[in-house]
């Protein structure tokens, strides 16, 4: 009898075997209740994370300090190499070792790419330079802050003492090289420094800002104004510099035009120009118009090579005049 037994149960053994061998071959096991589990990440979590609050936090390159912050949370993450935290406030260092101070409502640092995001109510301090953004990211070694949604940024002229406040949809800053990129919906403001000085709002599609050249060029869409002076074009440039020389301030090219208000006989009177190119020296209050011009004042159209256009007066110089007057 137990011979029986013993046999049955060696043949039970068999067919399972054989069994399970069927199943490796022509099927495939889904882990059962093990199926959800990575053992690259689930099974290790708890060694690859660890988790600090209230905390100071310094990275250092061959001796001298990277990368600081502070932070109400802050997760390490050793496999992937990525610092998570909430409320950071911080510093880190242009390639120049130039200080860039940063904050947000959240964010993280990519060690291994030296690459910083920040998310919400983010501000980047570059010096010079500020930007604010929904959205914020510094990639260290392209030494490039990326600015998103929101942009709202000001850049300090050493040389004339003045801000430069620019919005857009997004910006890009290279603080080692003081050049910047606006794009989308850009909107600025030149805040002279001397109160007698008039101020300059201008807007356009693009905005590319070189503080080294104290140099802005505009691209598309251009619109720049001043007190009684609206111009328009589709490129324009501004000479920082030059505003208190006599030398060109601004430029505009292609299909400018031209709208003031002039003092004349105690009220004011509306003066367009056309032209396919602007120079405007506020030095000696000068507009000069190249290119085609055209004025219409009143009754008159005034034509000619090259127009010359003094603010706020009506009076209009004309080099090589082919003029109609209307004269009643």
């Amino acid at each position: 009898m137990l011979a029986k037994k013993q046999t049955a149960l060696f043949f039970l053994f068999l067919c399972l075997c054989f069994a399970l061998m069927v199943v490796s071959l022509v099927g495939k096991w889904d882990g059962g209740v093990f199926r959800d589990i990575d053992p690259n990440e689930k099974q290790y979590k708890s060694m690859q994370e660890s988790y600090f609050k209230d905390i100071i936090y310094h990275l250092l390159d061959e001796d001298e300090p990277s990368f600081h912050l502070t932070a109400d949370e802050l997760t390490i993450n050793s496999t992937i190499e990525k610092i998570f935290f909430i409320n950071p406030v911080g510093f880190t260092y242009t390639q120049k070792k130039e200080k860039v101070n940063y904050k947000g409502h959240h964010g993280f640092f990519d060690q291994k790419k030296e690459f910083l995001v920040l998310e919400k109510d983010t501000v980047i301090d570059m010096g010079k330079s500020e930007g604010k953004a929904d959205k914020a990211s510094y990639d260290m070694p392209q030494d490039r802050v990326h600015l998103v949604n929101n942009v709202k940024t000001k850049t300090f002229s050493e040389d004339e003492g003045d801000w430069i406040y620019i919005d857009s949809n997004e910006a890009f800053f290279w603080p080692g090289l003081e050049r910047s990129r606006y794009v989308g919906d850009v909107n600025g403001l030149i805040d002279r420094k001397r109160v007698y000085e008039d101020d300059m709002t201008f807007s356009s599609y693009e905005l590319l800002l070189n503080m080294v050249n104290l140099k802005a060029d505009l691209n598309g869409d251009v619109v720049m104004k001043k007190r009684y002076l609206t111009a328009t074009s589709l490129r324009g440039e501004i000479f920082l510099e030059n505003y208190n020389k006599k030398l060109k301030y601004f430029v505009l090219y292609d299909d400018v035009k031209v709208v003031e208000k002039v003092m004349l006989d105690g009220k004011f009177i509306e003066r367009k120009s056309f032209s396919e190119k602007l120079e405007g020296i506020p030095s000696v209050n000068k507009i000069i118009l190249t290119g085609y011009p055209k004025v219409y004042q009143l009754s008159d159209v005034i034509k000619g090579n090259k127009i010359v256009l003094r603010e706020n007066t009506e009076v209009v110089e004309v080099d090589d005049a082919n003029t109609k007057f209307k004269v009643e």
